[in-house]
């Protein structure tokens, strides 16, 4: 059980606001500057006994790593640069000499010279080993804001609020160079990693790409609707990417300056962005408290790191590229672990509003999930590894319903501009638009031979689509209200549709386009209808709370099913037909048997209401996706034995972080010393075993030992049974535990597999 990762690792205390944290060169020891002067380092093979540099006077707000990683120079309020030996925590030296603030200190690539910036409008250049000034450079004509090192140290560039960038040589110490274009502050700027160009990001919206050698700016990237904040060359050169107080990251072409990506999802100011070292990833960290890793290649949002309660400052990858450090307001420092994997898969939706529905591909690989989001686009998800395949684009409002065509090689949308269009999945292009309605299209629903689509309306009707022709072939009238849903009965020869205020469901005949049967009982709207996979049955949900289960020959209702405390949004057949499931703005899902109208589960991992439910099989298994309001998807294994129903969460988008008030991890073993601490500051209690013993007897005799482990984004129900898959195998996981590889799964499984055992 040695060698867990978490996810998120331990947080680091500290006593006033974080400016900033950097990671040495050679990755062993993070450091963070204070707002009350001090700057703190970790060493990174066990995060304790940290030691304490003071002696700035106020807040520290530059900092940067020798080549070497034997030295810190810290830059501060006070006015001063403090050059520090990290094994013996000496202050080496003091430079002092400014006029000013102090806004910038860079490290030679050789490690022997310093550069700073400030406020007075001057460079200077000091001798590391000896602490002395050896230059000042005059030029710019407003604050000095920044300074770096070209890679090869032969150049210094330089960024002022005169809205010009200054290129010097470090050997003659003149300027060839001076790089106008900005028409507001420069806020930021990067050598790439060849030297053969610079990027700078600025208050004018703008990000520009120059030549060192020429001093020619070769790209002006603009997209950005606020301050360009950030910006970071990717380690292959080929990529710039830029973070903005418009609560976005872009990704740009260095070749074409063209924007690769638009990376959506933070809803305050971002204000760094980086790299990671293999260049797959990109980390922005914002003012809404989160860090973001997103996918270079696709532009999804792999991971969101919650944790932190205010503003972060800072952000870095190690040098490896496993972990990321973040600074924050909040007086914390947290790790984070990029490349855990656990038993459970956590991933992002890239949604930033409310996931409305989902749809499973018949292959069952793929998911298509639509948004109240502003881009009125539908999405495209890999079930196995939650990765967001394509983006559908067309409609000029809401996407208010979506299906796959039984070949599922083409997907319908119906849409709030009046429209239905259908799409090409393997071009991701649209085929056809179908107008007529006149109104808000509710819901579109393919016939079993993919021939017809049915759409449902506010303007009160049902409209049959041919769709090959695009063709009309019917218009269904009977409701008094808005329609919306219509669902094709398995034979195709019959199509069910439900509206508003009307309360009723109806039964229509496709080929006549005659209504059969008026079913009534519901209380309210109707907001979803299905078939059983027989055809027997039909199944409505609505505002009144309730799911009604209809005999589609006698025309009658067969079951009333009570439980839901608020309105059911959706109703879903098992492939068997023998299960129903209901998904509820009471933020549960709940299991029925179709025969007996009984309870079987109910799934309560939800931190808002359940929008949509999607139920399919792959490779043998029964899994249930949801979606729910709060913008989170989710995949559950659902395992049915008899009148015994298991239910396995697999991965989902939770935006939680680890939660372990009250859990007892006494006598636990194999734990690191890591995560014995991450284990404690999130409420764990008890004192862990030190050594490894005989795992399999102490286990399953340890009685005493109760665990309460959760995500603070899942609620877990009282029920053993629901305990996410772990109740009923005691042995069988316990198995599992032991051969499992990986190392998250092993202690995770080591505190269940005691709870289990008490609880029985």
């Amino acid at each position: 059980m040695t060698g867990v990762q978490f996810g998120e690792l331990l947080f680091l205390k500290q006593e006033s606001e974080v400016r900033l944290c950097i990671y040495s060169p050679d990755g062993k020891t993070i450091a963070a500057g204070l707002d009350n002067g001090k700057i703190c380092v970790y060493s990174t093979s066990n995060w304790e006994s940290p030691w304490t540099l003071e002696g700035h006077e106020g807040s520290v707000t530059k900092m940067a790593y020798s080549p070497d990683s034997n030295q810190i120079a810290s830059g501060s309020d006070d006015r001063s640069v403090r050059i520090w030996d990290i094994q013996t925590r000496d202050c080496l030296h003091v430079l002092n000499g400014f006029d000013g603030d102090l806004r910038g200190i860079a490290y030679s690539p050789q490690g022997g010279q310093l550069a700073s910036a400030c406020t007075d409008k001057r460079m200077k250049l000091w001798d590391v080993e000896s602490g002395e000034c050896r230059h000042i450079w005059i030029g710019h004509t407003e604050a000095v804001y920044g300074v770096i090192y070209s890679p090869n140290g032969n150049q210094i560039a330089s960024y002022s609020d005169d809205y010009t960038l200054r290129l010097w040589n470090n050997e003659t110490k003149e300027c060839p160079h001076i790089l106008r274009g900005h028409t507001f502050y420069i806020e930021s700027a990067v050598y790439s990693h060849q030297g053969d160009q610079v990027a700078s990001s600025s208050w004018d919206y703008t990000v520009r790409l120059w030549d060192t050698s020429t001093g020619e700016c070769r790209h002006v990237l603009t997209g950005h609707n606020n301050y360009a904040y950030s910006v970071m060359y990717s380690p292959d050169g080929s990529q710039v990417a830029s973070a903005s107080y418009d609560s976005s990251v872009r990704i740009w072409d260095i070749g074409t300056g063209m924007c690769l990506h638009v990376l959506q999802g933070h809803t305050n100011y971002v204000k760094k962005v980086v790299y990671s070292p293999h260049g797959d990833l990109v980390a922005s960290a914002s003012d809404d408290t989160t860090v973001r890793l997103w996918d270079t290649a696709t532009g999804v949002c792999r991971q969101t790191l919650t944790g932190h309660s205010k503003g972060i400052s800072s952000a870095a990858f190690s040098p490896n590229g496993d972990q990321i450090v973040s600074g924050s307001a909040d007086m914390t420092v947290r790790l984070w672990d990029v490349g855990a994997e656990a038993s459970t898969r956590h991933i992002s939706s890239s949604y930033n509003s409310s996931v409305r529905e989902v749809k499973c591909s018949p292959r069952g690989d793929t998911i298509a999930t639509r948004s109240d989001d502003y881009i009125y686009a539908i999405r495209l998800w890999d079930v196995q590894t939650g990765v967001c395949r394509q983006t559908l684009r067309g409609h000029t409002d809401t996407v208010r319903s979506l299906a796959f065509s039984p070949q599922g090689d083409q997907i319908a949308t119906g849409s709030y501009d009046c429209t239905v269009r259908l799409w090409n999945v393997e071009a991701s292009a649209s085929s056809q638009v179908l107008a007529g309605h006149s109104d808000w299209v509710n819901h579109v629903a393919y016939s079993p031979p993919g021939d017809l689509l049915a759409s449902a309306s506010d303007d009160f009707t049902i409209r049959l689509w041919d769709v090959k022709t695009g063709e009309c072939s019917h218009i269904l009238i009977g409701h008094s209200d808005f329609v919306l849903g219509a669902v094709f009965s398995p034979k195709g020869n019959q199509i069910v549709a439900a509206g508003t205020d009307d309360s009723v469901v109806r039964v229509w005949d496709v080929g006549t386009g005659e209504c059969r049967y008026i079913f009534i009982g519901h209380n309210g709207a109707v907001n979803s209808i299905v078939y059983s996979p027989r055809g027997d049955q039909i199944a409505s949900g609505g505002e009144d709370r309730l799911v009604r289960i209809w005999d589609t020959e006698a025309g009658s209702c067969l079951w009333s099913l009570t439980g839901h405390s608020n309105q059911v949004n959706r109703i879903m057949y098992s492939s068997q037909g023998d299960i129903v499931v209901s998904a509820s703005s009471d933020m549960s899902v709940r299991v029925w048997d179709a025969t007996s109208g009984q309870c079987r589960t109910v799934i309560q991992y939800f931190q808002s209401g359940v929008n949509d439910i999607a139920w399919f099989e792959s490779h043998g298994f029964n899994y249930l996706f949801a979606s729910c309001e709060d913008g989170a998807v989710g995949i559950w294994q659902v395992s049915t034995d008899g009148n015994h129903c298991d239910v396995s969460l697999k991965w989902t988008t939770t935006k939680g972080v680890l939660d372990l008030k009250d859990a007892i991890i006494q006598d636990v073993q194999g734990l690191s010393q890591l995560n014995r601490k991450l284990l404690k500051q999130r409420g764990a209690v008890g004192e862990p075993a030190h050594h490894l013993r005989e795992a399999g007897n102490k286990v399953t005799t340890m009685a005493s030992v109760v665990s309460k482990l959760k995500a603070s984004s899942d609620r877990v129900s009282e029920d053993s049974s629901l305990a996410i898959g772990v109740g009923k195998e005691l042995e069988q996981k316990f198995e599992l535990f032991q051969q499992a590889k990986d190392s998250l799964f092993q202690d995770v499984m080591a505190v269940f597999v005691k709870n289990i055992h008490r609880d029985e």
